[in-house]
Order: structure tokens, then sequence, then C-alpha cells
């Protein structure tokens, strides 16, 4: 009687009040507030956070422009930094080339931020060790052994005791003083940064040791003649070639180089145990195990079947009471024992924070710099990566090459981030907030180390801090915070409590749109089946009918990876979840009455690509003298609307991402506040300055218009709706540049390969790049931009899934939706 409960979606308090006069004071004084809250009453979207108005807001285009800015605003920090990640790799580099030695590496970033006095807290999605190789708890160590005080690492799930083995926690956030957030599909670790072009080399300065024999050239997706690598995959002699790369240091200091071979699962062991770095004597707050699956790009289930048995017993202990010291001893691992065969007698590089790291370069300057590509390497060591060809292991040997840059082509990577502030970045360090104060009431919550973090307030928000960073445009937008989230990754009390706002922006953007979608992911899988419950095809396949009901031109363009992102050999038992995936890909887009395509036939609609169009990117290059191809890996997660609506963030287009019990994910919803008059569909229209800006700087990029002497004035890219350019440039750049493609390397996937036994055919064929190389390299002077056809014919007559009988049989659908 003399008291309050209060309750909330995590937590359950109860006040003592010493009158019942007092206890009725507090009820309503908080009711009053509460009816004149942001996070009370009802959302758009059933989102958390309500709409912001007046928020200045960016975008970013490939990692390169990203990572740049967060390390400007991380630069800015006064007061405490947010990240949340899926992965994350200390020992990436911000900026590039490293012409300022380690001084934009991201660990020392965070040191020097630390050391400054600033707070920074880190969640890392907690994995399962067996299917996963992401190694967070190297991560952990490595950032808190640099300054403890100041530097708070937390991972989740603790998996048996939380009951979540197939689920993960997806996002990619950077907060800084809850003033400015970042978000989008792009990861701080290996493998993410990347430029426009989208190079597919990166040999620095370089001369090779001995090798025995001709140079076997690793491809994933272009067929090599039978005499040297067969077409696909032959992940043997990835993984045993041990040929070094000896990299100068500086071209100003030609005897002094690097000998970097290539990483192998078959590599001598280093006795972790003998480690005696910095990492290991660091007190850490936690002692734990880690393990947890994720779907991104690792094959689980390849590891599951070596592991299955030692899986199902295995004890997933909480970080603060599992003692387990032989994990502690064989994970306590720094530089020194990682690379300590890499270094020559007579070098002076070193290993530890108070010593010159050995990527360090002197510092030539600021306009020499376009001269360094061609001379000092970009992706150093595992950030030089191919996903399909190798995934990544000994992740604590961080400047050890993961595949031979002399005979594999990297796989570039495309994505896409934003950044929001004021209002809409409070939200985000909101959400970041409940996710870290959930996990330390369950892991840590007698922990003094670890404290409980507390929002601020939104009144007298400062707006500054977006404009400082360099080379970032501000637009100013309204702007929501939309997020999937459930019990087990947001700390709700009740289990059947979740948010699925991304879901629901995503179907009624679409079911709103008026002339087109434009769609980037790296999933589609949406089909009307009870096997997958997201309603993204559905919305597409009703707005599509529509417009063929009204006889009006509406487009919808799709960008998504040619192949999903793991490792294994198409029509081999190792690319069973490459198969899996491929499989629910089609079955959304085109094979199966339940497919977006076959539906709209059904419905009436005679040609649907007249209204929609799914498409891939590829490139090519140079690699000793050899012509190489590979796809470009799209990991975007956007859907631009009319020049007016934007959606970014983390969440993939699949059940795993937008039901909001799965993965947890974060994405902004962004509408134009400024706008232009043009004409879009033989209408003058109103469309936005960010959403339009963003549209035509990819559209650029994918076309091939990124260089001003292609001429500014080529293409229309005001008009995406227009028959013309539609058909007679969108598509038609895509056709010739497929063409071409398979012309000169006999790349996969294709449309000629229809089964597995015309995959055999396919790669016994000489492709005209081993033939006739000069043939080939004249006609890919022909190819504009990176844009091809995603092949919808490829294996249609293959049964992709699973054996059941077999252990990715015995899994779950929900794993692969």
């Amino acid at each position: 009687r003399r008291g309050l409960h209060i309750i909330n979606l995590s937590r359950h308090i109860v006040i003592k009040c010493p009158t019942r006069r007092t206890t009725q004071e507090w009820m309503t004084f908080i009711r009053e507030n509460a009816h004149n809250s942001d996070f009370i009453r009802s959302n758009r979207y059933h989102s958390f956070a309500p709409f912001r108005i007046e928020t200045m807001a960016s975008w970013f285009v490939d990692g390169c422009d990203y990572m740049s800015a967060v390390a400007d605003a991380l630069e800015r920090a006064k007061e405490e930094i947010f990240i949340a990640d899926w992965w994350l790799s200390p020992e990436i580099y911000m900026k590039r080339p490293a012409i300022e030695g380690d001084h934009w590496r991201l660990d020392k970033i965070l040191q020097r931020k630390a050391a400054q006095g600033v707070k920074v807290f880190v969640m890392l999605y907690k994995e399962v060790e067996l299917a996963l190789g992401i190694n967070s708890y190297y991560s952990k160590q490595r950032l808190v052994g640099s300054h403890p005080g100041n530097i708070k690492v937390l991972r989740h799930p603790d998996h048996a005791k939380a009951g979540v083995f197939l689920w993960a926690h997806h996002e990619k956030i950077v907060v800084v003083d809850q003033s400015v957030a970042f978000l989008g599909g792009i990861d701080l670790c290996y493998g993410r940064w990347d430029t426009h072009e989208h190079r597919l080399t990166d040999l620095g300065s370089v001369s090779t040791g001995q090798s025995n024999g001709l140079i076997n050239r690793i491809h994933t997706s272009s067929q090599m003649y039978k005499s040297a690598a067969p077409a696909l995959l032959h992940l043997a002699k990835a993984t045993n070639n041990t040929m070094g790369v000896r990299l100068a240091s500086s071209p100003a200091l030609p005897d002094s180089s690097l000998e970097i071979p290539v990483d192998t699962s078959g590599m001598d062991e280093v006795d972790l145990g003998a480690s005696n770095g910095n990492i290991v004597n660091q007190p850490s707050p936690e002692n734990m195990k880690a393990d947890t699956p994720e779907l991104e790009r690792r094959n689980i289930l390849e590891r599951m079947k070596d592991n299955v048995k030692s899986f199902l017993s295995f004890d997933s202990e909480s970080e603060e009471e599992g003692e387990n010291k032989d994990k502690d001893e064989t994970d306590k691992v720094n530089e020194s024992t990682a690379l300590p065969e890499l270094v020559s007698e007579n070098q002076n590089i070193f290993f530890g924070d108070d010593s010159p790291e050995p990527t360090e370069v002197e510092e030539p300057k600021k306009d020499s710099m376009d001269g360094l590509f061609g001379n000092a390497k970009i992706w150093l060591g595992k950030d030089y990566t191919n996903f399909i060809v190798k995934d990544f292991t000994n992740l604590d040997r961080p400047y050890q090459d993961l595949v031979d840059r002399n005979t594999t082509p990297r796989m570039p990577w495309h994505d896409i981030g934003a950044v929001v502030q004021g209002a809409a970045a409070r939200d985000v360090a909101r959400h970041f907030i409940m996710r870290w104060n959930a996990t330390k009431l369950e892991k840590n919550k007698i922990n003094p180390l670890y404290p409980y973090l507390v929002p601020k307030s939104y009144r007298d928000i400062e707006l500054a801090p977006i404009m400082e960073l360099p080379d970032v445009r501000p637009y100013r937008v309204k702007a929501q915070i939309v997020r999937s989230v459930s019990h087990w990754s947001a700390g709700f009390m009740d289990l059947d409590t979740w948010e699925g706002s991304i879901h629901e922006a995503y179907v009624d953007i679409i079911s709103k749109a008026k002339r087109y979608v434009y769609i980037e992911n790296q999933f589609f899988i949406t089909l009307a089946s009870l096997q997958v419950r997201n309603q993204v095809g559905d919305a597409l396949f009703k707005r599509i009918l529509r417009a063929y009901r009204e006889n009006t031109s509406f487009r919808v363009f799709v960008v998504m990876p040619l192949l999903p992102g793991f490792e294994g050999e198409v029509g081999s038992p190792s690319g069973s979840a490459l198969h899996a995936i491929t499989h629910w890909n089609y079955a959304s887009i085109s094979r199966g009455k339940e497919s977006l395509m076959v539906r709209l036939r059904e419905a009436g609609v005679p040609d649907p690509s007249e209204y929609i169009t799914f498409h891939g990117l590829r490139t090519h290059s140079d690699l000793h003298g050899d012509l190489v191809t590979e796809l470009i890996y799209v990991h975007s997660k956007l859907l631009i609307a009319d020049d007016l609506t934007v959606i970014c963030g983390s969440a993939n287009i699949n059940d795993r991402s937008l039901l909001g019990s799965r993965d947890s994910e974060i994405a902004v919803v962004i509408q134009d506040e400024e706008f232009e008059e043009v004409t879009m569909g033989d209408e003058v229209v109103r469309v936005g300055y960010y959403c339009g800006e963003l549209r035509k700087r990819l559209f650029r990029e994918h076309l091939g218009l990124m260089d001003p002497q292609s001429g500014p004035g080529t293409v229309n890219l005001l008009d995406p709706v227009s028959a013309d350019f539609y058909h007679n440039v969108w598509r038609a750049t895509a056709q010739s540049n497929t063409d071409i493609f398979e012309k000169v390397f006999n790349c996969i996937p294709s449309d000629q390969v229809t089964d597995f036994q015309t995959l055999r055919t396919y790669q016994e064929r000489v492709p005209l790049h081993c033939a006739d190389p000069g043939s080939g390299a004249k006609l890919l002077q022909d190819v504009k931009g990176h844009l091809v056809m995603l092949p919808l014919n490829f294996l249609r007559n293959e049964i992709l899934t699973p054996n059941p009988s077999s252990v990715n049989g015995m899994m779950p659908t929900t794993l692969w939706t």
C-alpha cells in the first residue's frame, strides 16, 4: 500500500514510500510524464523510437569512406564510445594506406581515447567456436588488454545457459558521446574495407620466393583450363601453398622487408601458453568460454560434422562464473607469439604496445599518397580475403596472409553505411544501452568494473559533431530508428515480447512506393510459404501486380551476391551450405509456385522482368600477367523508394533478420526534408537530396560512370523509371557485361549451367583468357562498371536442399531462412 511497482520491458522495480500520500504523488507524477514520453506512446512501425525531424544525416558507399568517417568521429570523442559488432578485428586499419604507421589502427585509436579518459564500451557477438572462427575472445582480450580501466567488452550470448544456439547479434553500431551514431552493414573487421574500384589484387612492392612449377590460380567464380587449377575451387592447393611474399616496408627503405607466409590449416602449432605479452598479464574481469553460431558467412555445418558430439556435450559457462584456465592460457596471445618466424634477425621490427608494428611505414609527403597505391599494400595480412576460397582462421596472427595473393584474387566487398546525429543518435545509443544493461544484468550483475549505462537527455542536443567530420556531406532529414529484438537479445522479461519494426518498415515502404524500389541485400529469402514468414516478397508481388493492373510504370531493382559467401565448391559436398542458400534465394525469386516471378505470371503478368530485375556485381583484373575475375560480394542492407525514402541497416531480407525473435538487428528509416524537382516517369516530381544522391551514386558505380571523363551527360540517371533507362541502360549494360565475362572466363554462376553434369562439362572448356589472352583483354575493355545479370537458370535442374540424412539436412530450416 505504501509503494510502487514500476514495470517496463526489461525490469521490475519496487519503490517503497513513507506514506500513502507520497505514494500517490509519485504515481501521479510518473503517469503524467509517461503520457509525454517518446518511449511510452505508440510509434510508427511499432518501433521503440519515434520519428525525429530536423536530423542531420549522411550516407557512405563502401567501407573506405565509412571507416574513415568512423575514425574521425572516434578521434573527436570526449566522453564515451559505444561499439556493437557481429565481428570486430582490433588490428583493422580505418584509413589507408597506412602512411601514419598504426595511428589509424582501430585498437590504437580506442587505446588512445581510453588514455585520454574516454569510456569505451564494446559489445561483441559470442560465437560457437566449433562453428565459427571469428574469435571474439581474442578481440576482447586485445581491446581490454590495451586499457583495462576505460575499455570494457561484453560478449553475448552464453549459449547453453541462455538456450540460444541458432541466433546472433548482428548489429553494426558506433556511437560517439551519444550524439553521433553510425550504423549499416559494415562491421569493423577484416574484408570490409573497400573502394568503389573493388580491386582484385594487392601485391604492393613484392618479390616472390622460390616456387616449384607454374603458379596455380585460385578462382571462385571463373574457370581455368584443366591443366591449371580446375575452375571451381581446388581448396587443397589454396591451403597447402606456402610460398611467401616479400613486402618492402617502404619504397624509401628497399633493404627492409617482411616475409609474409600464407596461413594454412596445417601449419606448425605455436605454443600459445608460452606467450608473455601484455594481453596475458592484463587482468580480465571475466573468465569464459566462447561459443555460438551465426549464418552470415561461415559454413556452420561443415565444422559440426566433425564436432557434433563435442558440440552437444559442450558446457557453455557464463563469462563471470566460468573457470577454464586451459582456455585462458591458450587464447591469451599477442603478436610476439603469433609472428615469431616472420621477422629476420637484422630487422628493426618490434612487437608490443610501446613499439612500432610490423606494418608501420615511413610517412611520405601527403601529395605522394596516390603513388602509394602502387607500392604499399592496402589489405594487410588477414584483410586480404576470399571467403569462398578460404574462410577465416588463426585470427590471432593478423599479419599472416590467409590466401596466397600471388595466385588468388581477393573477393571485393560492397556495402552501405549511414550516420545520424542528434535525437536519432540518442535512439541508437538507447538501443545499445538497453542491450548492454541486459547483458550486464545477466552476466556481470555483481561486477563493479562493468557499470550500468544511462541514456543522456534529449534536451539541448549538440548538433555540431557531424558537421565537423571531414569529407562528410550532411543532409537534413527525418529519421526513425527501427530494429529486430526479443527477450534473448534485448533482455525483455516477457518471453513472447519482440519488436520487428524493420520488417514493418520494409513492407510499408514497398507497398506505398509510387515509382520504383531499389534493393541491395546479401540475401533474398522471402517466399509465400509456411517455411518463410517475412512479407517482403508478398509486398513486392502486390505492388507489381497493382502497377500491371493500373497500367502504370513501376520498377524494382534488386542487387545481391552472385553466390553466397560460404567456403566451399559448387557441385561438391563442401558446397552444401552454399547450395542451401542458393536454393532459398532462387525459390524466392523464380523457382516453384511460391516464388515471386512464378506468382506474377500466374496472376496474369506476362513478363515480370518488365517490372523487376535481379543483378549481381563482378569485376576483373590482371594478376602477374594473367586475366582474373571475381564476383563482388554484395553485403548491403539497403532499400531506396522513389528518391524519397531509405532504409539502411544491418538486416538481411530473410526471417533471421526480420522476424524480431531471431537475430538482433538495427536500421534507420530516412525521409528527406530537402527536395528538388525532376522528371521521373513522364511526370515532374519532388525528390529528396539524401535519397536521390545516394541512389545516383550507386548507379554511377554499378554502371561504370564514376570517372568524370566518362561524361556526366552520357547517361541520364535522374529517371530510373523510364523504359529507355531501364531497358537500354541498366539491363542492357548488365547483359553486355555478363556476356563478356562468360566469353572470357567461363565464369559461374551462369545460365549455361543448369545441373552438375553441365557444370563439369562447362569447367572443362578452355576459357578465352587462357586460349587467347589478347582477345580476352580486348573484349574486357567493353565492360562498363560491375553490373551483371543474376542467372535465374543456374542449377535449375538440381535439388539444392541438403540430403535429409546428412548433418546439414538434420538442421532446422530456420537456420537457412
